[in-house]
């Protein structure tokens, strides 16, 4: 019906910028825009009042209404309104002009104007959905046996393609039942791998797939590391650091295991052969074992873990750059630890000072326990 052709009542589909009364009780209005969808909850008092009515003594306008119900007009029109928007009361076009009947209409029609399209449009969808899923499903024989059979005959597989690699990793974690090990090195993670690990590694806890992490110690200070981990260990995840590691792995179920290729960033190597994985396991254990839990700041235990690392470096006379990156800090927060270090010590050059320290600690110092070079500048 065209805006304006009632007076009396609102029209159910008002026009574009039309006022459309209010569906949730008196005051309530609406501009603008389609009108907004039904709640079981908007069925106020007084429109039920109104159906009841309307089924009990027939067709009534908003001005009947209101003198049978002993209401205002303006709540007469609302809880007309509230019915119309239901699709529980309409105008007969049959009617008289301008009579502005108004007449009940059964909850089976209204459900059926309301629910039935996007019931139909629902049930079309989950019809497409199931035919997908069956399509797919009839490809898993085929996967099983080919995957079976690659496994069986490579035992370490060389996968250049980045794309490729977290394919191969996301396919290793859907398929994961029992426990996935992991070693990140590096400091903090970069937060777009952090976005993009998180669902897929929660997916995997929630399975009961027991999830333990190696971190180094520098990725306490890293934000996002400390909202990833404590998302997982939320959810039943173990995440431990070690001042330094061994280099970067994930081991799913103890069959399959990632590794980087050395000089190509992008790929990874994909080792099967049982008794490998099963080294690299052990090595994971025995890093587990000498490593402390997560948490967002050093604690006595790995903070002089990390200066035992340094000085050992600064003995065996490497860069500070090369600590640095084996570390997992900036180069700049490096040589503040090592000038700190230096200081405490005493120590005139880096190589001295983990002479120095090699001996406040009981351990071997270069050389056999010969006094350390005085001029020795560890470069």
């Amino acid at each position: 019906m065209p805006c304006g052709a009632e007076a009396a009542l609102p029209p159910p589909r008002p026009c574009p910028g039309a006022q459309h009364p209010g569906a949730r009780g008196p005051g309530t209005r609406r501009t603008g825009g389609p009108p907004p969808e039904p709640d079981p909850s908007d069925l106020d008092p007084l429109a039920l009042r109104i159906y009841t009515r309307l089924l009990q003594q027939g067709p009534a306008s908003a001005d009947e209404l209101a003198a049978a119900l002993d209401l205002t007009g303006a709540q007469a029109r609302e809880g007309a309104g509230t019915l119309l928007l239901h699709r529980l009361a309409a105008q007969d076009p049959h009617d008289p002009p301008g009579s502005g009947l108004l007449r009940a209409v059964s909850p089976y029609t209204a459900a059926a104007e309301l629910v039935g399209p996007e019931e139909n449009a629902l049930r079309r969808r989950l019809e497409v959905l199931e035919r997908t899923r069956a399509r797919l499903s009839a490809l898993i024989p085929l996967y099983e046996d080919t995957y079976r059979r690659g496994a069986d005959s490579g035992a370490a597989e060389v996968v250049e393609s980045r794309d490729r690699v977290m394919l191969l990793i996301s396919d290793a974690a859907a398929r994961a039942t029992e426990e996935v090990l992991a070693v990140q090195p590096g400091g903090g993670r970069p937060p777009a791998y952090l976005e993009r690990a998180l669902p897929r590694d929660l997916e995997m806890l929630r399975r009961g797939v027991r999830l333990s992490t190696l971190y180094q110690h520098t990725a306490r200070y890293s934000p996002g590391t400390q909202e990833y981990v404590r998302a997982v260990t939320e959810a039943g995840a173990e995440v431990r650091t070690l001042g330094e590691l061994f280099g970067k792995m994930l081991v799913f179920d103890r069959a399959t295991a990632f590794l980087p290729v050395w000089d190509d960033p992008d790929a990874a190597v994909v080792l099967r052969e049982p008794s490998a994985v099963a080294f690299l396991c052990s090595v994971f254990a025995s890093a587990w074992s000498l490593a402390e839990p997560f948490s967002a700041s050093y604690t006595t235990a790995t903070a002089t873990q990390l200066q035992d690392t340094i000085a050992g470096r600064l003995a065996g006379g490497a860069k500070d750059e090369v600590i640095a990156r084996r570390l997992g800090m900036s180069l700049r927060t490096c040589r503040r630890h090592i000038a700190e270090l230096m200081s405490e010590l005493g120590a005139e050059s880096r190589f001295q000072a983990g002479y120095l320290l090699a001996l406040r600690t009981g351990g071997v110092p270069p050389g056999g326990g010969e006094g350390p070079p005085r001029a020795a500048t560890g470069d």
